[in-house]
């Protein structure tokens, strides 16, 4: 027999800015079971966003600079991440500006962010931040020739064959 499903409505209000986040949790469990995180905003990345991060060939800087990235971005603005300047950013970020620089030539090497003016945006297919009609718009407005962060794949990699070969143990 399934458990009954519930829709459970959760707001959230960051204590700093006071921006609400106004969402719904589908589970066969209480939402207060399910929802512990620390921090005021969040972002959401699908199984195939981190396989494709995971996959790409990055430095540490540029992972970590993406991570950064996520927590400074405006969610309002889908994905828009604010450079006044890149001595000021590098700051914010607390990393070298040689690192930020070459972090940010990585990301957008691989499709993850794009410069938008002076400023950079987290690709809106790969992060998700709560609202699906303004998600849809910012994903209309990818510019055209921005590389696809879930086309490539790791070419240092080897497929070895094998390990599904029998049953697992404990199955007849």
């Amino acid at each position: 027999m399934r458990a009954a499903r519930r829709v459970t409505r959760i707001e959230t209000v960051n204590k700093r800015t006071g921006e609400v986040n106004d969402f719904a949790v589908h589970s066969s469990v209480p939402a207060a079971h399910g929802l512990w995180f620390r921090g005021g905003g969040f972002t959401t990345m699908g199984y195939a966003a981190h396989n494709a991060l995971a996959d790409a060939d990055l430095s540490v800087s540029a992972y970590k600079l993406f991570h950064k990235m996520c927590a400074l971005q405006n969610r309002k603005d889908h994905g828009l991440v604010i450079v006044e300047s890149q001595a000021k950013f590098a700051e914010q970020v607390g990393m070298s500006q040689a690192s930020v620089s070459r972090g940010l030539k990585q990301l957008a090497a691989h499709g993850f962010i794009y410069p938008d003016g002076r400023n950079w945006r987290i690709r809106p297919d790969f992060v998700f931040n709560g609202n699906g009609a303004a998600q849809g718009e910012a994903v209309r407005n990818i510019p055209v020739g921005t590389p696809d962060p879930y086309a490539g794949g790791r070419t240092d990699l080897t497929v070895i064959e094998g390990g599904n070969e029998g049953p697992d143990e404990g199955e007849a």
